[in-house]
C-alpha cells in the first residue's frame, strides 16, 4: 500500500532538499507515466561506494526517500527510477535562459568601477614582399596601481543595437532558466546561443535581434 523510491542526490544539492518537498518519480519500466510524491527521508551520511580502489575519487551522494502519493499495480520492487525534486518555486520572477549566463574577468579601478573592455582591433594583413609590419605593443599583464581583477557572472543585453555585459545575481536554477534577482528587469533583451558564441562577445559588438519571440519559462 506504500511505495517508496530511493534516489541518490549529489552532495552539492543535498542542502536544498527538505522533508515534505514535492517530487515527481519516473520509473524506467513504466514508459509515459509519472508518479507524484513527497520527500520523507534524507540520509545524514553519504552512501559508501563499493569496489573503490585506493586514491580513486568518486561522487559523494546521499540517499533520499520519496514516498509516492499513490501506488500502482504495475510497480514492482527493484525497479530503477529517477526523481525530480522541487526545492523552491517563485511566481512572477525575472528569468533568463541558462545559455545566456556567462563569466567574465572584469577589471576594477581604484574607485571600484568597471574598466570597459572592448574587442581588440584585428591584426593588419601583410602580403608577401610588403614592408615588415610594425611591432604590436605588448599587452600589459600587470594592472595599474589600485586596479583589481575579478570573475563575475552576467549576461549580454541588447542596447542600441549593441551588446552590453550586465552583472546579475541568480536565484533559483531550473532545468532551462535561471531566476535573476538583480541586474535585469522584465523586458530586457538578452543574448543567448551556443556557449562559444556568448563567451566570445565583447561590449560594443554589433548585434542583430532575432524576431522570433522567446519561449515562456
Amino acid at each position: 500500500s506504500v511505495v517508496e523510491a530511493e534516489v541518490e542526490v549529489d552532495e552539492t544539492d543535498i542542502p536544498l532538499v527538505q522533508i515534505g518537498q514535492k517530487a515527481t518519480v519516473t520509473i524506467d519500466a513504466i514508459d509515459g507515466k509519472t508518479f507524484p510524491g513527497r520527500v520523507t527521508e534524507i540520509g545524514n551520511s553519504p552512501i559508501q561506494a563499493t569496489g573503490q580502489t585506493a586514491g580513486q575519487r568518486t561522487a559523494t551522494n546521499f540517499k533520499v526517500v520519496v514516498t509516492l502519493d499513490a501506488g500502482a499495480p504495475e510497480i514492482r520492487p527493484g525497479f530503477t527510477c529517477t526523481a525530480d525534486i522541487s526545492t523552491a518555486s517563485r511566481t512572477g520572477a525575472v528569468a533568463v535562459p541558462i545559455q545566456a549566463l556567462t563569466v567574465r574577468e572584469l577589471e576594477y579601478d581604484a574607485a571600484g568601477k568597471v574598466v570597459p573592455k572592448v574587442r581588440p582591433a584585428p591584426a593588419s594583413r601583410w602580403s608577401f614582399g610588403a614592408p615588415a609590419a610594425p611591432a604590436c605593443p605588448p599587452v600589459p599583464t600587470e594592472l595599474p596601481v589600485g586596479h583589481t581583477r575579478k570573475e563575475e557572472e552576467g549576461v549580454f543585453v541588447i542596447r542600441d543595437g549593441k551588446a552590453q555585459f550586465v552583472l546579475v545575481t541568480v536565484g533559483i536554477a531550473g532545468e532551462r532558466y535561471f531566476e535573476v534577482l538583480t541586474g535585469l528587469k522584465a523586458g530586457d533583451r538578452v543574448i543567448t546561443g551556443p556557449f562559444e558564441s556568448v563567451r566570445n562577445l565583447f561590449d560594443g559588438d554589433q548585434v542583430r535581434e532575432n524576431a522570433t519571440p522567446p519561449a515562456t519559462p
